[in-house]
């Protein structure tokens, strides 16, 4: 996995939005910019369930925050067209599945039918590697994941669920690469077209 870039909407017209949105987009590009810079340092660090943990609620922020922005300029994106957006949503599907199963299961928000979470399962752990005792049971489904959650279902079966770390940056990198691509298409609007997008 590649490292993923810093947000600069520097060639944009801070002219596009109010003093107060242009206050927030900062304080949002900072916050985004240090949670990039600490998940590219994850990237190739991950050594504890808590930096799955942590690697998870990056990726989190990340899509929130390039959300909150696209929102700041959502009247002017009429015209936009991002090539990568399914894969964007496919990517943000599994993720937020993910996320939820993982992070958010005490809020009883683990129910994704599309991505195979239908709401019974549960969560128990996180591991890097596969227990002895599932290898010898064959209780899991990917032997090359990258990290593996283990949960129960309506029999109270135990298994271990294979997840890759790439779910997790894919989500990062298309909502990234979204705003990278729609600030570029910003930056071609001109003051004398303004009051086109009122």
């Amino acid at each position: 996995m590649k490292k993923l870039n810093h947000i600069t909407l520097e060639h944009v017209m801070q002219s596009l939005l109010s003093k107060k949105e242009n206050e927030l987009l900062n304080s949002i590009i900072q916050k985004l910019n240090w949670n990039i810079d600490d998940l590219n340092h994850l990237i190739d660090n991950i050594n504890t369930q808590k930096d799955i943990i942590y690697f998870i609620v990056l990726g989190d922020w990340i899509k929130e925050a390039c959300t909150e922005i696209y929102k700041l300029y959502e009247k002017y994106a009429n015209n936009f067209v991002y090539k990568e957006n399914y894969s964007r949503k496919l990517a943000n599907d599994k993720f937020k599945a993910i996320r939820s199963f993982i992070v958010a299961h005490p809020l009883n928000t683990s129910s994704h039918p599309d991505e195979g979470y239908n709401g019974s399962k549960k969560c128990i752990d996180i591991y890097m590697h596969i227990p002895t005792i599932a290898k010898l049971s064959r209780l899991y489904d990917n032997p090359n994941a990258d990290f593996f959650i283990a949960y129960y279902d309506d029999l109270i079966c135990y298994k271990y669920e294979g997840h890759m770390y790439s779910e997790i940056w894919d989500c990062a990198y298309y909502n990234i690469d979204r705003i990278e691509k729609f600030g570029k298409y910003l930056s071609k609007i001109r003051r004398k077209n303004l009051k086109d997008y009122k």
